[in-house]
């Protein structure tokens, strides 16, 4: 209820978020969902190398997932994140190879680097990525543009 104390009462949250009135067409255009990431499934192939003997490699027919993003360093110089915080996930299990390619969304020079790894019995994958400004110190509020490739085993049981 509107109040001299209080005259945004009345208004929506995203009203008195944005400090406006607006009308029944324009609240009905207004967007809460924001695309934060591209993902495709595909048929692939996985390479296997004996790396005990020198025989011929060993090729199988698998699933790849490739998921790209956005993601920012926070003041640590450090972004962390799961790969299904990108995704619907389904259940899947993910296995190596996993790649993941990391560019800095800048004009100023910044310099990243990237660990990944399987994590909740290889239903996820975690992603660190590592800003550094040119002087090799930890760089905060980076904005970064990363991809991901990850095999997705066929299983058959």
């Amino acid at each position: 209820m509107a109040t001299k104390e209080n005259p945004k009462a009345t208004k929506t949250p995203i009203e008195a978020l944005l400090d406006l009135k607006l009308g029944e067409e324009a609240l009905q255009l207004i967007q809460l969902r924001q695309p934060v990431a591209l993902s495709t499934r595909m048929l692939s192939i996985t390479t296997h190398k004996n790396i005990l003997l020198n025989r011929f490699n060993s090729c199988f027919q698998n699933n790849c997932l490739d998921v790209n993003g956005f993601s920012v360093t926070g003041n640590d110089g450090q972004s962390v994140f799961r790969l299904t915080q990108f995704i619907c996930p389904h259940g899947e299990r993910y296995e190596h190879p996993i790649s993941v390619v990391a560019t800095p969304f800048s004009s100023k020079p910044f310099f990243l680097t990237v660990l990944h790894s399987l994590i909740n019995n290889n239903t996820d994958v975690e992603i660190r990525i590592f800003a550094w400004d040119p002087n090799g110190n930890p760089a905060s509020g980076v904005p970064v543009n990363w991809r991901c490739r990850v095999e997705l085993p066929i299983i058959i049981l």
